[in-house]
């Protein structure tokens, strides 16, 4: 199992995860500048600001209405793939933020619409959410550390991707070596540190001229409870299916990254309140809205202290 098989994994998780990076960063620029044959730069033409607004307004509500319907869908008919389809549609506008000089509905930034509705009500919105700033807020060179957890994403993802496909291919039931050995999730895992590079990358970006600045914490913090809501349904799912050898995998591995304990026993505080491990749907739906609301709260903490 770990001879030329894990060997072979690795060389293609890095070639895969190569790929993935240049295409995370080099695909936006390409697309802003296609994009902005349709959505040109209007920062300082308010009659055409509005109309590009007007055009795009029923566009971005409809968009997110759909979004919410695809992972509200998703979660009643217990379909993983397609709320995570929804939770990705919903992060994608950050994507938006790449162009270094732009009106925030130009080029790429059109993909912004989605978020119209929360925009038009208050941007602020959209930092509730700035606590999953902490761990990296004494760290230096954001940007450049955001690329480097953005790697470090695609590389866990590919890695368990390529896990899973050979996993697969030699007929396992359970998926539990390789990455699968220090964490139950590497592939939702490295969505979310993927997401989360994105993220500090852009929340650190020096902007010009009318760019959009207010990070969308909110959103990534939102789009990575689903994808934990998600993960936690199928465990459930799998439980059923693999019974006692999946809880003993369960209790030697950890849920996403290996944690200190002490830590791990604050995270899980919330969950034993409402009565240890999701058993249901209803369940994990309670969960996820526990948690967001719980980081939600601290996040406005955090903003009355720090200020604007």
């Amino acid at each position: 199992m770990y001879g030329k098989g894990f060997a072979s994994a690795i060389v293609l998780s890095v070639l895969l995860t190569i790929t993935l990076f240049y295409l995370t960063f080099e695909v936006p620029n390409f697309l802003d500048k296609v994009l902005h044959q349709y959505f040109p730069e209007v920062f300082f033409d308010v009659e055409a600001i509005e109309k590009m607004l007007s055009t795009l307004r029923p566009i971005g509500y409809a968009s997110l209405t759909v979004t919410i319907t695809i992972i509200v869908l998703g979660f009643i008919n217990k379909k993983s793939a397609l709320t995570f389809l929804g939770s990705l549609a919903l992060y994608l506008p950050t994507f938006g933020y790449f162009a270094f000089a732009m009106f925030f509905l130009t080029g790429l930034g059109a993909l912004r619409a989605l978020w119209l509705p929360i925009l038009e009500f208050s941007p602020s919105i959209l930092k509730l959410g700035c606590i999953v700033y902490i761990p990296i807020s004494v760290i230096p060179y954001a940007p450049l550390i955001g690329m480097v957890i953005t790697f470090i994403g695609l590389l866990v993802f590919s890695l368990a991707a390529t896990t899973w496909l050979y996993g697969r291919f030699k007929g396992y039931e359970l998926i539990d070596f390789w990455i699968y050995k220090y964490s139950r999730h590497p592939q939702y895992l490295g969505f979310i540190l993927w997401s989360y590079g994105l993220l500090i990358f852009v929340s650190y970006k020096t902007y010009v001229k009318g760019a959009l600045a207010t990070p969308p914490a909110l959103i990534w913090l939102v789009s990575t409870m689903i994808v934990i809501g998600i993960a936690l349904f199928e465990e459930i799912e799998i439980v059923k299916k693999h019974g006692e050898r999946y809880e003993e995998y369960r209790k030697r591995t950890p849920f996403m990254i290996p944690l200190p304990r002490p830590l791990t026993k604050l995270i899980m505080l919330p969950m034993k309140i409402v009565g240890g491990h999701p058993k249901s749907m209803r369940d994990v739906i309670g969960a996820i809205m526990l948690y967001t609301a719980i980081l939600v709260a601290l996040s406005y903490i955090l903003m009355v202290i720090l200020g604007p």
